[in-house]
């Protein structure tokens, strides 16, 4: 692609539906509000923030570099199965994560992220209007969550961990992967040894004090106990599926809406809480668990629709259960 003005892939796109004087210029801090979900900060962008963001994603940040062979998040046409799958011929197991990940990735680090990949993005001013691109998806000096940006923004600021860790792991036959904040690596167990340490040293290397390992979340496991990644189970012949309790849980919610809509009713409310009466976020509930099995476990996903029906699974699918 051609590099071009942002005034001019702005007004391609939209036509003069939307101002682009006040995407280069317009206050940033009326276009989100701020609200606290489960103890976190969340940044809540408004309807005209999120067509900036859109806007940013396909012409900026959908051209910045990612290791695509270790990860597997925020990505087309990969998904967590993915990520686990690499995984499933080994013994031994590491799984940790990155504490208050977007949180710790600053400003000057997407800065940096975004001068590193001027060869690829198809801006011509990309250099001119960095600061005020970087108004427009950074917050208080960091990456927010709730923006629609900060996920792709994360898989490219770690591109150079991401690099060194593999390399580290190929050398030592390891397999290592990445979704999000998770990192897994595996292999042979002597071959663990210390690896808890080595991605510390690559983090401190690569981000000096700004990410850390989350040591609470630290933890090694081997073949003959349950190996659980990223809420997948790794089956001892090397099977990926979900949890079992995910499973009994699906499977619970899918009888009784095929037998007894009282007692299903009543098992939404179990189930969710916060219901109170309304059985609408249930069914919600229930679609994503559907929608969740779909992308990570089809084979399980067949089982459903043959023992309660392919209607009713598919409906739960598309959302069209009422």
């Amino acid at each position: 692609m051609a590099k071009k003005s942002l005034s001019l892939l702005f007004d391609a796109m939209y036509h003069g539906k939307h101002d682009f004087l006040d995407f280069i210029e317009g206050d940033v801090a009326d276009k989100y509000k701020v609200a606290i979900v489960k103890g976190m900060e969340v940044c809540k962008p408004d309807d005209k923030l999120k067509v900036y963001h859109k806007f940013l994603i396909l012409f900026v940040f959908e051209f910045l570099r990612v290791n695509q062979d270790v990860v597997f998040s925020y990505r087309k046409g990969v998904n967590v199965a993915s990520a686990v799958q690499k995984h499933a011929g080994s013994r031994h197991f590491f799984q940790t994560d990155l504490r208050s990940f977007f949180r710790s990735i600053s400003r000057s680090l997407v800065k940096q992220t975004l001068l590193n990949n001027l060869d690829s993005i198809p801006v011509a001013d990309l250099q001119e209007n960095l600061e005020r691109i970087l108004d427009l998806v950074t917050v208080n000096g960091g990456v927010p969550i709730g923006f629609s940006t900060s996920p792709i923004i994360s898989n490219a600021c770690l591109y150079d961990f991401d690099n060194q860790l593999e390399l580290y792991c190929k050398a030592h036959d390891l397999v290592y992967t990445r979704y999000s904040d998770d990192i897994i690596i595996s292999g042979v167990e002597n071959k663990l040894y210390g690896v808890d340490g080595v991605v510390g040293e690559v983090l401190g290397k690569c981000f000096g004090e700004m990410l850390s390992v989350n040591v609470s979340k630290t933890k090694f496991s081997s073949v003959g106990n349950k190996i659980k990644i990223l809420g997948m189970v790794i089956l001892p012949n090397g099977v990926i599926t979900i949890d079992s309790k995910l499973k009994n849980t699906i499977e619970v919610l899918l009888h009784f809406y095929s037998s007894d809509k009282v007692k299903f009713n009543d098992r939404l409310e179990t189930e969710s809480a916060k219901l109170k009466g309304d059985n609408s976020l249930g069914l919600l509930q229930i679609s994503g668990y559907l929608n969740y099995v779909n992308t990570t476990d089809p084979a399980y996903l067949n089982k459903l629709r043959k023992k309660y029906g392919a209607a009713v699974v598919d409906s739960f699918i598309r959302g069209s259960v009422k």
